[in-house]
């Protein structure tokens, strides 16, 4: 049984009429006719009784009225909200944050648009780790990570997009002997802890400042691993050293934090913000957000 099927059974057995049947569902008659005797044949059960003048349902179709007349709603509204769904007009958007990270006042704007036009889409935040964000992608718990760029762009099956251009620098807080002098070199940071993030969360951080510091030349003898992107920024801002940030890192609106631009980290030594997602992710609602086609 099929629902075609079923929708030309209940249109013969509401009107008890072949042709105004035919009619209401926009077939020829005797496409209608093919269908009930096929349903007939396939349920070994007679449905109607025919004559020149009427057409009477049989005590078996009586009850198939009855049961088929939910389910066709059923179906019909099933089919409706699918269709819904998959032209972006509801369901659900999950974005993934890195923790440690501000919510941008772009970002900001992106998420009240999104939500003004599309009122009837979800969109559910999740805050993690660098960690974190690669597992909840590939697994599909969240649709969208919003991370930073350099650990995402080598993922084989991710998509990526430039939401928010920034790059690295060095940040340390006001109060340490180092942040209190005038002007801050990067010999004079030797003297204070460096904190970095641990490979295990985010590999490509940790080889990412680790090349940069080789080109230098520079020995920092005391160096601590945070577990997480946010661990860095409570240290750093607790005195207990100082690290790498960007200028979308929550650190930023610490005014005891001091950001040291004047120390040049290597031009492509990228931290933009991204939108990354799986390319078989197939949610309309990533396209509508991250504004790509």
């Amino acid at each position: 049984m099929n629902t075609t099927q079923i929708k030309c059974f209940l249109a013969v057995a509401e009107t008890l009429n072949f042709t105004k049947a035919a009619n209401q569902l926009f077939i020829s008659q005797p496409g209608l006719s093919r269908q009930i005797v096929s349903l007939e044949r396939e349920l070994n059960t007679l449905l109607f009784i025919r004559d020149k003048h009427s057409v009477k349902l049989t005590p078996a179709a009586a009850v198939l009225v009855e049961e088929l007349s939910n389910l066709n709603t059923q179906i019909e509204e099933a089919v409706r909200k699918a269709k819904k769904i998959g032209q972006g007009y509801s369901g659900s958007l999950t974005l993934g944050v890195l923790g440690g990270q501000s919510i941008s006042e772009e970002l900001t704007s992106r998420t009240m648009e999104f939500m003004s036009a599309n009122p009837n889409i979800d969109l559910i935040f999740k805050q993690g780790s660098f960690k974190d964000l690669r597992t909840w992608l590939m697994s599909g718990e969240i649709d969208i990570a919003v991370t930073l760029d350099f650990d995402v762009q080598s993922m084989d099956g991710i998509i990526t997009s430039t939401f928010y251009p920034d790059n690295t620098v060095f940040a340390i807080s006001r109060h340490t002997k180092t942040g209190r002098k005038k002007t801050i070199t990067l010999q004079d940071l030797t003297e204070e802890t460096l904190i970095l993030i641990s490979p295990e969360d985010c590999r490509s951080g940790y080889e990412l400042i680790n090349a940069f510091l080789k080109k230098t030349g520079v020995h920092f003898p005391d160096i601590r691993y945070a577990p997480n992107l946010a661990t860095v920024m409570m240290w750093i801002e607790a005195g207990q050293g100082f690290g790498l940030v960007n200028h979308t890192s929550s650190i930023t609106a610490n005014s005891s934090i001091r950001l040291l631009e004047n120390i040049r980290i290597a031009q492509d030594n990228s931290a933009s913000t991204c939108f990354a997602w799986k390319s078989d992710n197939y949610n309309p609602a990533i396209a509508m957000f991250t504004n790509t086609p």
